[in-house]
């Protein structure tokens, strides 16, 4: 093991404004597999940032060295160093500085399993904008809603990273163990940890954000520095302090859940039985002792483009390690499934719905089957000094499934159905739960087991939706306009009403309406009213055109259960006409000028019409529409006039039934040139001569005045109007 190195980083996407993490031990020296797609060709570059912390070692004991601290207390005695680190419970040993006769000497030694060089760590990252509460990824998982949230979990969770704020006003944070400066308090002095933190547990408190298990109890064991440098031998003690809580005398404090969001180059993975992989002997026996691990897939390398975790001659641990739950990330940007939401606001490449591009993957079937994905791209959460900042990477997305195991084991101190399950069967649980929730739709992403990409396993989207007693799924009583209509108007809105409570998000989510010739997508916005689901078309449907409306079986009620099946329905939107008269008709005065063709545009040529020159002076006429459906649905009269001289102006329409003209405008006119719009009321059809089929529809324009004799200028009317 002498000489080997590793590269161990926080799993943060880095961003275009200030670093914040992105953990380095230091690794192999060798060559290391390109990335080229899902396949690896020849040897890999050499990640940058390894080094090896001079003169400084990692040595653990075989497990039949009788109490560490005896035996690390006799060898610094005999061999004149002090250890400064003792590793009591996830792993038998001590971290110190050696010479390399000390090394010689502790390498032929019976009781020593292994010495290992130290690693340096270091952390990297940067900041983004804000996002609404709760954020998007909780939403995503079913954590929360737009208006409710999950009640905190009766599990303690262990943060091992960069600390904690332990003062922040939006989270339960609990002093554990400061790996950095011992004895001191494991406070937060660079930002990671306390991000981390916020997903997790963020207080349903109305500041900021809220976390996935609201209000949990949330320990910090520091084993990164202010700069966000570290060593191997500080990421054990933390690991070793977890450990401890599990046998300590305060059961109040065990640890059942801890998340780390780090990664780093490690040598095969080999059983926990057999490995001299000292982080791993420390997870092993950390994971033994009955701490569920939950941990990041890494952001991949230097190009920023993700690999395969489980590349097997270097493979990045922890997350090749078979005992944890790996994280990988993806993008949702609207907390719904469906790709719909835009493009995340604070990294740029990235697609709604879709595997985050930085995301190290599984590429084969061992890491395959501890890997879950989450959330990861542009998380808003809590930040040092009581504030809240966005990021990016596995880092965020690792957080979300350490708050839903939390929540899985306990939540408002009821048992959830993780409670007595080994870490190894919640990580199982958690995975099966994922699939399941994926199976009936809803959940997936581009790049899930259900759209896969080859050679990459990202995993299926954890689940963290409460269990409910309610198991019916709901059924959809009736749907508007119903399948088959042929008289839709074309400004109808689509109604679809379920026969319960609808997880109202998610629901819509499931809905699509589509041109049905060549399956183009309808945007536009959804409501609820009661149990009834209505989308609003964004723009006026296409004339005379068939459209399916789609609800997939993904759309759950508020308990969760999703449709027995998939629901689809068409009808066709009614057609639009426009018609001009045939002819005119005058009734007082003279024509001046034009005809009835100068009514078909507004282009000032005019159908003029002289008035009367005796009497109340009067100028009118009506015009014949013909070839008009008795069967139509809407009905809309544009007109265009003015006068010669001011007059009293009214438009009216024939009513065939009543025998009379029925008013729809009354204004003054002058020389300038006005419009009117007007749709009539009543039953349409009573302006259309005969019972069925075509018939004819007159419209009169009447201009009066006292006294001196004017003329009307007439430049359009037009009737717009839908049938079926």
């Amino acid at each position: 093991m002498r000489g080997r190195t590793l590269s161990w980083r926080l799993a943060v996407a880095v961003l275009a404004v200030v670093a914040l993490a992105v953990i380095a031990l230091p690794g192999a020296s060798g060559p290391e597999p390109e990335v080229a797609d899902a396949q690896r060709a020849g040897e890999r570059d050499a990640r940058p940032g390894e080094v090896v912390v001079p003169d400084q070692y990692i040595v653990t004991y075989n497990r039949s060295a009788e109490s560490p601290s005896e035996e690390t207390e006799t060898r610094e005695r005999r061999q004149g160093f002090e250890a400064d680190y003792v590793y009591r419970r996830a792993v038998e040993g001590f971290s110190a500085e050696l010479s390399q006769r000390q090394v010689d000497r502790l390498e032929a030694d019976p009781e020593v399993a292994s010495v290992t060089p130290d690693r340096k760590v270091k952390a990297v990252a940067s900041l983004a904008s804000g996002e609404p509460t709760p954020p998007p990824g909780i939403r995503r998982i079913g954590a929360a809603t737009a208006s409710t949230a999950r009640e905190a979990s009766g599990a303690n969770v262990a943060v091992i990273d960069t600390g904690i704020d332990l003062d922040h006003p939006d989270l339960d944070a609990r002093n554990g163990k400061n790996c950095i400066s011992p004895g001191g308090a494991a406070d937060d002095d660079n930002g990671h940890g306390t991000h981390v933190a916020g997903t997790i547990g963020a207080e349903n408190d109305g500041l900021g954000v809220v976390g996935v298990a609201p209000g949990t109890r949330l320990y910090a064991a520091k084993v990164l520095a202010a700069n966000g440098e570290g060593t191997a031998s500080q990421v054990i003690c933390g690991i070793d302090w977890v450990t401890g809580t599990r046998t300590d005398s305060d059961p109040a404090n065990d640890i059942e859940v801890a998340n780390m969001s780090l990664v780093g180059t490690g040598p095969p993975v080999e059983p926990c039985a057999t490995t001299t992989d000292p982080e791993h002997k420390a997870i092993c026996g950390s994971v033994a002792a009955g701490v569920t691990y939950v941990v990041a897939a890494g952001n991949g390398g230097p190009d920023g483009v993700g690999w395969d975790f489980d590349y097997a001659p270097e493979p990045d641990t922890p997350a090749a390690y078979p005992e944890v739950l790996t994280v990988s990330a993806m993008t949702d940007s609207d907390g719904q499934a469906g790709g719909s939401g835009a493009a995340p606001a604070c990294e740029t490449g990235e697609v709604d719905d879709r595997y985050a591009s930085f995301s190290n993957y599984a590429a084969t079937a061992a890491g395959s089957a501890h890997t879950i994905a989450g959330p990861g791209v542009c998380i808003r959460s809590t930040w040092p000094g009581g504030n809240y900042n966005t990021i990016s990477g596995t880092s965020m997305a690792s957080p979300h499934i350490a708050g839903a195991v939390a929540l899985c084991l306990d939540e408002g101190t009821r048992e959830g159905p993780c409670a007595g399950r080994s870490p190894a069967e919640i990580v199982e649980k958690m995975r099966a739960d994922a699939a399941s929730r994926a199976a009936v739709g809803g959940s997936g992403f581009a790049g899930d087991p259900g759209q896969p990409l080859s050679g990459r396993y990202f995993g299926y989207l954890t689940w963290a939706k409460a269990a409910s007693s309610d198991s019916v799924p709901p059924t959809i009583d009736a749907v508007a306009p119903a399948n088959g209509t042929t008289d839709v108007t074309r400004s109808a809105g689509v109604g679809v009403s379920f026969s319960e409570p609808m997880d109202e998000a998610a629901a819509a989510s499931a809905f699509s309406l589509v041109r049905a010739s060549d399956g183009r997508r309808v945007s536009g916005s959804f409501a609820w009213s009661g149990k009834t689901l209505i989308f609003k078309p964004a723009a006026p449907l296409d004339p005379a055109t068939w459209y399916t409306a789609r609800l997939s079986r993904a759309a759950p009620d508020s308990a969760g259960n999703s449709l027995a099946a998939d629901r689809a329905w068409s009808f066709r939107t009614l057609a639009t006409v426009t018609a001009f008269p045939a002819a005119t008709v005058t009734e007082s005065g003279t024509r001046r000028a034009g005809s009835y063709a100068s009514l078909r545009a507004n282009d000032n040529r005019y159908l003029a019409i002289n008035s009367t020159t005796s009497g109340t002076r009067t100028s009118s006429w009506y015009g014949r529409f013909t070839r008009i459906s008795n069967a139509l649905r809407t009905l809309k009269l544009t007109s265009r006039s003015k006068s010669s001289a001011r007059c009293a102006h009214t438009l009216a329409i024939w009513s065939w039934t009543a025998s009379r003209w029925v008013s729809l405008d009354s204004r003054s006119v002058g020389t300038t040139e006005i419009q009117v719009d007007k749709a009539p009321t009543g039953t349409l059809a009573d302006y259309v001569s005969g019972a069925s089929g075509d018939g004819e529809l007159r419209v009169r324009a009447r201009c009066t005045r006292a006294s001196l004799s004017f003329y009307t200028s007439n430049d359009l009317l037009r009737l717009t109007y839908e049938r079926p």
